[in-house]
């Protein structure tokens, strides 16, 4: 027990900008009900070096003991809480709840820093609360490769009705086989029987353990390439994938950068423009982040491209005209 008392003391009450010395350490020890003596504390160290790999070194400018390397590093704990955080697929008391147990793993100098809340713009959060743990069943049935079953659920302005079910609450069983983040949201990937289908994972309810039946889908899966998908998907709506051709205004590499990635090759228009080629499964979502930008950005080609983003304008410019 002395050991692991030291061992926990330094990871918790030390780092290189502020070791403790022996008595430091019998003190904390007394605290505990064991005596030492700091004689005795330079065995123990050496004991927790050799024995158990502790990355404790003494400093001879302070006069002390500090841990080395930490489990993790101050960034590194922060970059997990902003990460929960600013997740809209968390509910706020699961992110909270995570958070507390991230910051046991923080010396005493860092946990103040991860008194923190990410702020996103526009996030609104998850209200599904099991949704974190029901997750676990999908991770499941994918090793296992068998099916799962949920209900799937819509928000609806109706305050006494305010959630509709797919396929009038029935179960839906799926095959899953991947899990992706999208702007902050969590999706299921899965093989319906059919075809390939996202659905939104907090919007998923009731969560099966894996079920008997083995997964379908696997040669169509196999044929895909998630990771470098070919065709870039909006908001995950897909549609029809074509090479798109664009022509964007100068100002706007940055979101041409954000949206389809660094290496895209953008070639001289004029001097204001320039065009990029990038292959797009057209849809709503597509057309509406092309609309973002106005006069600075226009599809040049193909022709379903350029006809379903005229129609996509009309519609939306004949909600405005006077009856």
């Amino acid at each position: 027990m002395k050991l692991l008392y030291i061992r926990d003391y330094l990871y918790t009450y030390t780092n290189k900008e502020h070791p403790k010395n022996a008595n430091h350490i019998v003190e904390y020890l007394a605290s505990k009900g064991i005596d030492a003596t700091p004689k005795t504390i330079y065995n123990d160290i050496l004991r927790l070096q050799i024995d158990f790999g502790v990355p404790v070194e003494y400093n001879p400018k302070k006069w002390g003991y500090y841990i080395t390397k930490p489990q993790f590093e101050p960034y590194e704990l922060r970059l997990m809480v902003d990460s929960i955080q600013s997740s809209k697929f968390i509910t706020q008391e699961k992110a909270r709840e995570i958070t507390n147990k991230i910051k046991k793993m923080a010396d005493n100098y860092t946990k103040d820093t991860l008194n923190r809340q990410a702020y996103v713009a526009g996030r609104v959060r998850s209200l599904n609360e099991s949704v974190v743990k029901d997750a676990d069943h999908i991770h499941e049935a994918i090793a296992a490769d068998r099916k799962i079953a949920f209900r799937y659920f819509h928000y609806t302005p109706n305050k006494d009705n305010p959630q509709t079910y797919s396929k009038s609450g029935e179960r839906i069983i799926v095959s899953p086989y991947a899990l992706m983040w999208n702007d902050g949201n969590y999706y299921l990937y899965a093989y319906d029987g059919k075809k390939f289908r996202t659905y939104r994972v907090d919007r998923m309810e009731g969560i099966s353990r894996p079920l008997l039946d083995k997964r379908e889908g696997k040669d169509e899966y196999d044929k895909k390439n998630l990771t470098d998908q070919r065709a870039k998907v909006f908001s995950m709506y897909h549609g029809e994938a074509y090479n798109v051709r664009i022509r964007v205004h100068n100002r706007l590499a940055d979101a041409v950068i954000d949206q389809f990635g660094k290496d895209t090759m953008m070639v001289p228009y004029d001097d204001s423009h320039f065009t990029i080629n990038v292959p797009v499964e057209l849809s709503p979502p597509f057309y509406a982040w092309v609309a973002t930008f106005g006069k600075s950005m226009k599809i040049l080609s193909p022709e379903p491209a350029v006809e379903g983003m005229k129609k996509f304008l009309q519609k939306a410019a004949e909600m405005y005209q006077d009856e």
